[in-house]
């Protein structure tokens, strides 16, 4: 075992776009850079960061350094710590770099000097209970399950009769008190992130603005939805080139 780690560089820096989508994105890359290095240091906001201790809850190596603001301290830090960063940012206070944003994520992994297939092969979950337990709420009634907010922006694209087929919809009950499925619709709204893994994958249909839960649906394959639908969350315009893989 000593002679394992000795192998391996002690420490690496992860320096990644702030959002928890691109952080669920990233997480392939994140997974094989640790399997390199005793530690590997993972830049984030303290919003994402009770998600993120969740997510490599299982890869107790990869520690987390929640920033708040970077400064001129901040990069000479950096540049005196580590001898190996893996950058694949593009926010204008630390590293900018132009981003082709119709090839995300492949242009983060290629940024990073990682194969685009590492972002599938290296991606993992660790055990989610909770997940399960939620999906199980459920029985056999089908469902839809419909992510309309992100980034504090609302985007309308329901179209079907919510009364025909139930809609579950993380940040928002659909239905009113009293409705025959208010109660259950209840039980999906405002639960931590990963809980949704699970409901995710076994909707019959998802209908999703382009945010977190969309990059969650595209790396945990196989979806049993037989209708797949990314949504500006600007426009509410349906993105084509989204096609959840």
């Amino acid at each position: 075992m000593l002679n394992r780690l000795l192998s391996r560089h002690k420490d690496a820096l992860v320096i990644g776009p702030g959002g928890l989508g691109d952080h669920i994105w990233m997480s392939g890359a994140v997974r094989y850079i640790a399997s390199q290095y005793v530690e590997t240091h993972l830049f984030c906001s303290m919003t994402v960061l009770p998600t993120l201790k969740q997510l490599y809850s299982d890869v107790p190596s990869v520690k987390f350094l929640p920033i708040r603001r970077v400064d001129d301290n901040l990069r000479r830090y950096i540049r005196s710590k580590y001898r190996d960063i893996y950058v694949c940012a593009f926010t204008r206070d630390l590293y900018n770099r132009p981003v082709d944003m119709d090839d995300l994520p492949g242009a983060f992994y290629d940024h990073m000097g990682i194969p685009r297939s590492v972002r599938h092969s290296h991606f993992a979950l660790p055990a989610l209970p909770r997940s399960l337990e939620l999906y199980r709420t459920l029985g056999d009634q089908p469902y839809i399950f419909a992510h309309t907010v992100a980034s504090n922006c609302s985007v309308e694209f329901v179209s079907w009769d919510i009364q025909k087929t139930l809609t579950i919809n993380p940040n928002v009950n659909m239905y009113a008190p009293g409705d025959p499925w208010y109660e259950l619709a209840q039980k999906f709204v405002n639960k931590p992130f990963l809980d949704y893994c699970d409901t995710i994958k076994h909707a019959r249909e998802l209908h999703l603005a382009n945010s977190s839960f969309y990059t969650l649906a595209t790396q945990i394959p196989p979806l049993d939805a037989t209708v797949k639908v990314c949504y500006d969350r600007y426009s509410g315009k349906v993105m084509r080139h989204y096609d959840f893989s």
